[in-house]
């Protein structure tokens, strides 16, 4: 006789055998509208990487173009080496960023007040122009821009006419370059901007790491021409302590002899710096410290005369 197991094993129904089309494809996909919200995201993202990029070099043109009215002469302006200037890239973003969220909260309408873009940028060129003031000198001991000798300015780091003149500029940016630049772009696919996305970040990575080795490789250069001043100005005190010369003799020997071996290193310095270096050098508004901005002034003179010494030798030929 036949028996029939009664256990709960035994009573489950067994699964149907899945077809091969579903053995192929174990997980289910994603809905369709999830997917194209990710694509959108991605795409937000590598859009407004892409755009910091432009902006950085557009905000470039604007700082180069500013002081070369301004002093009568061309400047490669900018902390990093390359035609950029990040601070430029980000208040940029950031004023897009903030007008967007201003719309869709409601504050204004689909397109936002011009006073709103403009206190937007303004005080957030502000606010990002003092930070990155503070950190750059806090991490390198030097100053990238002064605005002491303006009026309204806080520890000549920032100032009123200038935060009023980046509001207009941004204000400016956002109503006109911004629905340009997005006409201009609205047929990209998602491949395109992220390979846009991929340049500009591996290229200001690479200038970055670029500037910090050069902005390394100053500093140790600074510290040796003291330390060389140090020594001369060590060994003039031990002649002057020990009486081998005249007081005023020994002082007018030794203070000729310690401008002379300064004058050497800081020459020798000079041909031995790096383009990269040499444009950190002159990028730098002053340092902080005394005695860095002595040693750097100096530097300053030397890289000077030696590419007056090179342009002479190569107009020679």
């Amino acid at each position: 006789m036949a028996s029939f197991c009664t256990t709960s094993a035994c009573a489950r129904p067994l699964r149907p055998r899945p077809r091969a089309s579903q053995r192929l494809h174990p997980w289910p996909r994603r809905p369709p509208a999830r997917s194209a919200a990710r694509k959108g995201a991605r795409m937000d993202i590598c859009s407004y990487v892409a755009w910091f990029g432009l902006y950085s070099v557009l905000g470039w043109v604007y700082e180069c173009t500013y002081c070369a009215i301004r002093t009568k002469r061309w400047d490669n302006r900018g902390f990093l080496f390359g035609p950029v200037c990040p601070i430029y890239g980000f208040g940029m973003s950031a004023l897009v960023i903030a007008a967007q969220a201003l719309s869709a909260s409601g504050a204004g309408s689909a397109n936002v007040p011009w006073w709103q873009v403009f206190l937007c940028a303004a005080a957030g060129s502000a606010v990002l122009e003092y930070t990155t003031s503070y950190v750059l000198e806090k991490c390198f001991h030097a100053r990238w821009w002064d605005y002491s000798n303006i009026p309204l300015n806080l520890n000549g780091r920032i100032c009123l006419p200038f935060a009023l003149c980046f509001g207009a500029v941004g204000t400016l940016l956002y109503y006109f370059v911004c629905p340009l630049i997005g006409g201009a772009t609205v047929t990209l696919p998602l491949t395109a901007w992220e390979v846009l996305a991929l340049l500009t970040v591996g290229l200001m990575s690479a200038d970055l790491a670029l500037t910090l080795s050069a902005l390394t490789n100053l500093d140790k250069r600074v510290q040796q021409d003291k330390s060389n001043f140090d020594a001369v100005m060590e060994t003039a005190v031990d002649d002057i302590a020990a009486g081998r010369k005249p007081l005023e003799v020994d002082r007018q020997i030794a203070r000729e002899h310690a401008t002379e071996e300064l004058e050497s290193a800081a020459h020798r310095a000079a041909r031995e710096m790096s383009l990269v270096q040499r444009r950190t050098l002159k990028s730098i508004k002053y340092y902080s410290e005394e005695h860095r901005e002595a040693r750097a002034a100096k530097l300053r003179e030397a890289v000077a005369k030696v590419e007056r010494e090179r342009k002479a030798r190569k107009h020679s030929r």
